[in-house]
């Protein structure tokens, strides 16, 4: 009997966990100033010089607003993040783009974007 309530209890544990890892993910990319760290293309790494990081960031403010710079120059938006698809829809200089939620932690944000066919990954990290 005691293994059966031990095990309900881990049971539900888990999914409580994993449902608020879910909600925190929306929190997280909205947590600060996202640095572009590196790019990847076709298994090819590159990362950005310091310099580079400091003229390429973004943040992603609860309610859906956006504010970035690239290349030295500040741009506004909007965004949203699907849960269920782990989506990451913005619509700012480059229009509407959707980027794929591969993980984001409290110091790490990997989305993934298909451009022109070729899947682009960019990591970014806070400074």
């Amino acid at each position: 009997m005691k293994k059966l309530i031990l095990l309900t209890f881990l049971i539900i544990s888990s999914f409580q966990t994993i449902n608020s890892q879910e909600k925190n993910e929306e929190d997280l990319i909205s947590s600060g100033k996202w640095h572009i760290e590196y790019m990847e293309m076709g298994g090819n790494k590159m990362a950005l010089p310091s310099e580079m990081q400091k003229m390429n960031w973004v943040m992603f403010h609860k309610g859906g607003k956006q504010e970035g710079m690239e290349d030295g120059k500040k741009y506004f938006g909007k965004w949203e993040f699907d849960e269920k698809k782990r989506i990451l829809k913005t619509n700012d200089l480059e229009g509407k783009s959707e980027h794929k939620l591969i993980s984001v932690t409290k110091n790490k944000l990997i989305i993934s974007v298909k451009e022109q066919g070729t899947e682009m990954i960019m990591g970014m990290k806070k400074q």
